[in-house]
């Protein structure tokens, strides 16, 4: 009977200081990753300059065709006076 007790004992305290350290682990991961989403943030604020117009693209596109092979060709138009 007194091992049962002993067992059980072991185990809230473990359930326990499992549950503190799981805590201050999660705290701690997570104050740091929001340390690095405001450093980050502030970096991005401090070089656009207010009032100024920038225009982002993806490099990755640049270059390629706006439309496939197989949709048809390009017609030029021509306006016809009456």
């Amino acid at each position: 009977m007194l091992t049962l007790i002993k067992i059980f004992f072991f185990f809230v305290l473990l359930v326990f200081l499992g549950g503190m350290v799981a805590r201050y682990l999660m705290r701690r991961f997570f104050r740091r990753m929001q340390d690095n989403m405001n450093q980050h943030n502030t970096r991005q604020e401090q070089q656009k300059k207010e009032g100024k117009v920038t225009i982002e693209y993806d490099k990755k596109k640049k270059g390629k065709k706006r439309y496939k092979d197989d949709q048809g060709e390009y017609i030029d138009y021509e306006e016809v006076d009456e």
